[in-house]
């Protein structure tokens, strides 16, 4: 299934891993980041499995004894559902949905510790220069795009050079379009996430999810703002 598909990506999971452990995440998932995949019995463009792929990270281990890794199939590898979904299921939130699922009153996976979590490799793939244009078109109204342009932004909205120190800008950057406040005015075609273009009340901004990756690769080329040292407190 190609990214720029209006389809959402397929999921599909070994016949090992308890089908009722995945169909009980990845509802809660969808329910937080309003990104669905269809399910599928095999080949999916994402799947969970028990042997160690080349890419991907491990989630989960079966009280059974198999170790659960996810990883994706060809292109899916850099979209950003798949990777929002990886951080999801290694954070804390994910890790207590995997944690409370029973099946017959008895817990069936163990998360992986955060920490253990094989990493996902980030791969930029995006056109810097298509990047830095859109985000000059449509993000500047609120975010100081430019650090140079000294009448972008709002008080309230933080610069991209600010955000691209975040721990976790790579994520954010991803999936922006599917959280508050760029939900209720960005479409996104390719990201699975459909809207009710009649409750936009203001001109809405249409991107396909190459536009995404050229945002996301912009930003990567961005040098971090210096934030200054942590404040510090006397005992």
């Amino acid at each position: 299934m190609g990214l720029n598909s209006a389809f959402a990506l397929s999921l599909s999971h070994e016949t090992v891993i308890p089908s009722e452990l995945v169909q009980y995440v990845v509802p809660r998932f969808s329910l937080k980041t309003r990104i669905r995949f269809d399910p599928v019995e095999s080949s999916g463009d994402i799947q969970l499995v028990t042997v160690r792929p080349e890419t991907g990270a491990e989630v989960m281990k079966l009280v059974s004894g198999e170790t659960v890794y996810i990883t994706a199939a060809g292109g899916a590898v850099e979209s950003s559902d798949y990777r929002a979904f990886v951080d999801w299921l290694v954070s804390e939130p994910g890790r207590a949905t995997i944690a409370a699922f029973e099946l017959d009153g008895q817990q069936i996976a163990i998360p992986t510790a955060a920490d253990e979590a094989a990493p996902i490799e980030m791969v930029i793939v995006g056109n810097i220069d298509h990047g830095r244009e859109l985000s000059r078109d449509h993000c500047r109204r609120c975010h100081k795009v430019d650090r140079a342009d000294k009448y972008a932004g709002i008080d309230n909205a933080p610069s991209f050079h600010a955000m691209r120190t975040f721990d976790d800008w790579y994520i954010r950057f991803s999936t922006f379009y599917a959280v508050s406040p760029h939900k209720a005015l960005i479409s996104v075609e390719g990201s699975g996430i459909e809207k009710n273009r009649a409750l936009i009340t203001i001109a809405p901004i249409d991107l396909q999810m190459d536009d995404i990756n050229d945002i996301v690769a912009f930003v990567h080329s961005l040098t971090p703002l210096d934030l200054g040292k942590p404040l510090q407190f006397n005992p």
